[in-house]
């Protein structure tokens, strides 16, 4: 009984190693559904008539809202308050106010819509930045064309928030197409990077056990030098015994 209960027992994690592993997770999940909603909320407000600018700001409202709750959430679930650096929780209720505020004031704010918009890119454009910083730490050549997609949507950003009208044209329209595209940009990035992290991870793996493998062989041949030192004494050590007796017998 004693054997089966030790080997149904899974291995000790790290409290730190389950932190990590849960945040990256709830980033992912967060991410993905941030860059849905930037397709949905791009493709109906392009593709679909009779659909106002009110709506969107009302999207985007209820977004830095959830956003807000899920740091919230995140901060305890991720027990992130066992650290003193981590400000999660109060960077949530900030989110959530603002949220609730702009919600509160969705009328007044229409006339900004470009504005808002541009902060969302902006968000998912930082985003990317670190991606491509990551990938260029692990040396994967990919991190080129995430610094490009990066750069382009921090380009379309700042577009939007300084109102560069003689470029952009029809300014609302260029926001939500800037909208969609992020959102499509993002999965992409998130995409690639996924993939080299994995890879890295894996070649990491294969050194680690490259390394290990190395190092078994070399206490092995260094166990065999000590074994054959201790048969060659113990020849030399009968040869001298023996030509002791004969000179004792002679």
């Amino acid at each position: 009984m004693e054997k089966k209960k030790n080997k149904q027992k899974k291995n000790y994690v790290m409290p730190q190693d389950q932190l990590t592993q849960t945040t990256g997770r709830l980033g992912t999940i967060f991410l993905v559904t941030v860059a849905a909603l930037f397709i949905l909320v791009g493709s109906v407000m392009l593709f679909v008539d009779g659909i106002r600018d009110l709506y969107l700001i009302y999207m985007i409202s209820t977004l830095l809202i959830a956003l807000g709750i899920g740091l919230i959430v995140k901060y305890f679930v991720t027990e992130a308050y066992r650290s003193i650096h981590d400000y999660g929780f109060s960077g949530g209720a900030l989110i959530v106010i603002l949220g609730g505020c702009a919600l509160t004031r969705a009328e007044q704010l229409t006339a900004q819509i470009a504005v808002f918009v541009g902060l969302l890119v902006l968000a998912v454009a930082v985003v990317m930045l670190q991606q491509a910083l990551q990938l260029h730490i692990m040396r994967k050549k990919a991190w080129i064309a995430v610094l490009v997609i990066s750069l382009f949507t921090l380009l379309s950003s700042v577009l939007l928030l300084f109102d560069l009208r003689s470029v952009t044209g029809n300014v609302d329209g260029f926001a939500y197409w800037a909208l969609l595209v992020a959102g499509v940009l993002t999965l992409l990035c998130m995409l690639i990077s996924d993939i080299g992290v994995r890879i890295f991870l894996h070649q990491e793996r294969d050194e680690y056990a490259r390394m290990q493998k190395e190092q078994q062989l070399a206490f092995a041949r260094d166990e065999d030098c000590k074994r054959l030192a201790s048969t060659m004494k113990k020849i030399e050590d009968e040869e001298t015994d023996g030509i002791k007796g004969k000179i004792d017998d002679e």
